[in-house]
C-alpha cells in the first residue's frame, strides 16, 4: 500500500465528514464505479428474472439478499483508484470471480444482517481477514465509528425507498389524464407486467443509492485507520524523506523518523497521563485496558527485533514518562464555542463507572423499546380509525358501454340506437369523461356509417370538424357536432366539464340525429 500515491487528502475527520468524502469519491470516479456496478448487478438482475420465471415477486427479495456480493465491485474500483491504480477492464474481469467467491457464504448468512455492513466490508475484502483475526480487527476499528455506520445503513434504506416512491410519482405525473389509471394501480403486482415494473423501479433505486453507500462506508473505514495508524503523519514523513533525499542529507535521520512514525502509527490511540508510576499501581482495583496490553506487547516485540532502530525505539519506550497507559472516559457537556475536544484533564476510570455505564445502557434500551411500542400502538390505532387510507380504493362498477369497433382498416360498426341514453346514465353515475367519450365516438361512427363522411382513424378533432363541414349537408347536424366537439375538448384537455343541462341536451340531440338512422324511432 503506497500512502504517498493516495488520491485524496487523508486526515482525521469526524464520521459525517468522512461520509461526505465517500460521496465525493463516487463523484470523482463516477463512470468506473458505476461501470463495475452494472457489470455485476445488471446480469444478476436479469438472471434472477429468468430463474424466477412466473414468480417475479421473489426477485426484489433475492436482490436484497445478494447486496453484500454486489457491493464488492464498487469497493474494488474505489480501493484501487484511491491509490492511483484504477483497474482496466481486463484486470477487473480477471479478479471478479475471486472477488465474488471469497467469503461469500458467511457474507450471505451470519453477516448478512450486520447493520454496519459497509464499514466492515473492507476488513474482509481488502485485508482478507476472517475468523478470530477479523473479529479482533473489527473490535479495534468499530469502537467510535460503528454508530455512524449503522445510521448510514438506516439512512440509505430510507433514501432508497424515497427514491422508489419519487420515481413512481414522476411516472404518474407524466401519464395523460385521459388514461384510465389510478395512482395505486402503479403498485399493483398481481400480474407479470406489474411485477416487472415494480422490480425495475426497485433496481433503479438500488442503483442510485448502493454505490454511494459502499463508498461512504469505505470512507469511514479509511478515516478510522487514519485515526489509529496516523496515516497523515506517515504521509508527512514520507514527503519529508522525499525532499531530503533529493539533497542527499540526513539519511540516518530519515530512516529513524520513518521507523518511529511507522511504529507509533501501529499503536492504538490511548490516553496518556504524566505520572511517576502507573495508575494501576496506585489503585489496584483499576482494570488494565486491552489497548494498554497491546501497547506493552508491541514494546516487547520491538525489544526483541533484529533492527537496531527498533531496539533503540524499545529503549525509548521504557522511559518512565511513557510507561503510563490508561483509558479515561467521562460524560461532559459539549461546548459549541470551544474547538478543543478535551479542555479539562480527565480522570482515570474507576470501578463504579462500569456500573453507571451498564445502568445508562439499560435505560437507553428501555427508552428505545418504549418508543417502538408507542409507534406500533399509534400505527395500529390509526389503521383502525382510518382503514380506508390503507386499502386501495375500489372503483364504482361502470355501466356497460357499447363498443365501437374501429381499426386501421377504417371499418366502423354502426352505433347502438340507445347510445344517447347510455351516455346519460354514465353521466348520472359520476363518469363524465366516459359519457362524453361515448357520445363523441358514437357521433364519429354515425357520421361514417350513416352519412358517408370519411373520418380517418388518425384524424384529430379539428380535422374531423373540417371534414364534416365540407362533406355534410345538414346544417343542424353540423352545429350539433361542432358543439359536441367543443364540449369534449374542454372536458378532456381543459378539465372543464359541462353542466347537466348541456349534457342532457347533447344526449337528446344525438338520439334525434342518429337513432332514426339506425332503424329505431326517435
Amino acid at each position: 500500500m503506497r500512502l504517498d500515491a493516495v488520491a485524496v487528502e487523508l486526515r482525521p475527520r469526524n464520521a459525517w465528514e468522512a461520509t461526505d468524502l465517500g460521496v465525493a469519491m463516487v463523484r470523482r470516479w463516477f463512470w468506473p464505479v458505476y461501470g463495475a456496478w452494472f457489470a455485476v448487478a445488471l446480469p444478476v438482475f436479469l438472471l434472477l428474472h429468468l430463474v424466477c420465471w412466473g414468480n417475479w415477486w421473489l426477485v426484489p427479495w433475492l436482490l436484497w439478499w445478494l447486496k453484500p456480493l454486489l457491493d464488492r465491485a464498487p469497493l474494488y474500483v474505489l480501493s484501487h483508484a484511491l491509490f492511483g491504480a484504477l483497474p482496466d477492464r481486463r484486470q477487473f474481469w480477471r479478479d471478479l470471480p475471486g472477488l465474488l467467491r471469497r467469503q461469500a457464504l458467511p457474507a450471505l448468512t451470519v453477516r448478512r444482517f450486520d447493520p454496519a455492513r459497509s464499514f466492515n466490508l473492507p476488513v474482509a475484502q481488502l485485508e482478507g481477514l476472517s475468523g478470530q483475526a477479523r473479529r479482533q480487527r473489527l473490535r479495534d476499528l468499530s469502537r467510535p465509528h460503528r454508530g455512524p455506520a449503522e445510521w448510514l445503513t438506516l439512512v440509505g434504506l430510507h433514501l432508497e425507498i424515497a427514491l422508489d416512491l419519487a420515481l413512481i410519482a414522476l411516472i404518474w405525473m407524466l401519464i395523460p389524464d385521459f388514461v384510465a389509471l389510478e395512482f395505486l394501480d402503479l403498485f399493483d403486482d398481481s400480474g407479470p407486467g406489474g411485477q416487472l415494473w415494480l422490480n425495475l423501479v426497485g433496481f433503479i433505486g438500488l442503483t442510485l443509492v448502493e454505490p454511494f453507500y459502499v463508498a461512504a462506508g469505505f470512507a469511514l473505514y479509511l478515516n478510522r485507520r487514519t485515526w489509529l495508524e496516523a496515516w497523515d503523519l506517515e504521509i508527512g514523513f514520507r514527503r519529508l524523506a522525499a525532499r531530503l533525499a533529493k539533497v542527499g542529507r540526513a539519511t540516518p535521520l530519515i530512516l529513524a523518523g520513518l521507523a518511529l512514525g511507522a511504529s507509533l502509527s501501529a499503536l492504538p490511540v490511548v490516553g496518556w497521563a504524566a505520572a511517576e508510576s502507573p495508575p494501576e499501581a496506585k489503585n489496584p482495583a483499576t482494570v488494565i485496558h486491552p489497548l494498554c496490553e497491546m501497547r506493552r506487547a508491541r514494546a516487547a516485540e520491538l525489544a526483541e527485533a533484529v533492527s537496531p532502530v527498533k531496539r533503540e525505539l524499545a529503549e525509548l519506550l521504557r522511559e518512565p514518562e511513557l510507561q503510563v497507559c490508561a483509558v479515561r472516559e467521562r460524560w461532559r457537556f459539549q461546548e459549541s464555542d470551544s474547538p478543543k475536544r478535551f479542555a479539562e484533564p480527565l480522570t482515570v476510570r474507576s470501578p463504579h463507572t462500569g456500573l453507571a455505564w451498564w445502568f445508562a445502557t439499560v435505560v437507553e434500551y428501555l427508552l428505545w423499546f418504549a418508543t417502538g411500542v408507542f409507534l406500533a400502538v399509534a400505527g395500529w390505532w390509526l389503521w383502525r380509525r382510518a382503514p380506508h387510507r390503507f386499502v386501495p380504493r375500489r372503483r364504482r362498477p361502470a355501466a356497460p358501454i357499447p363498443r365501437l369497433a374501429r381499426g386501421r382498416d377504417e371499418t366502423v360498426a354502426p352505433p347502438d340506437a340507445e347510445l344517447g341514453a347510455a351516455a346519460w346514465r354514465l353521466w348520472t353515475m359520476g363518469q363524465p369523461r366516459a359519457a362524453l367519450r361515448l357520445l363523441y365516438q358514437g357521433s364519429l361512427a354515425g357520421l361514417t356509417t350513416h352519412h358517408a363522411v370519411p373520418l380517418p382513424a388518425s384524424a384529430t378533432e379539428e380535422e374531423c370538424l373540417r371534414l364534416v363541414a365540407a362533406r355534410l349537408a345538414d346544417p343542424e347536424l353540423r352545429d350539433f357536432f361542432q358543439r359536441l366537439t367543443q364540449v369534449w375538448q374542454a372536458a378532456a384537455y381543459g378539465h372543464r366539464p359541462p353542466d347537466d343541462a348541456t349534457v342532457e341536451s347533447l344526449c337528446a340531440a344525438w338520439t334525434r340525429h342518429f337513432a332514426a338512422a339506425t332503424g329505431t324511432p326517435a
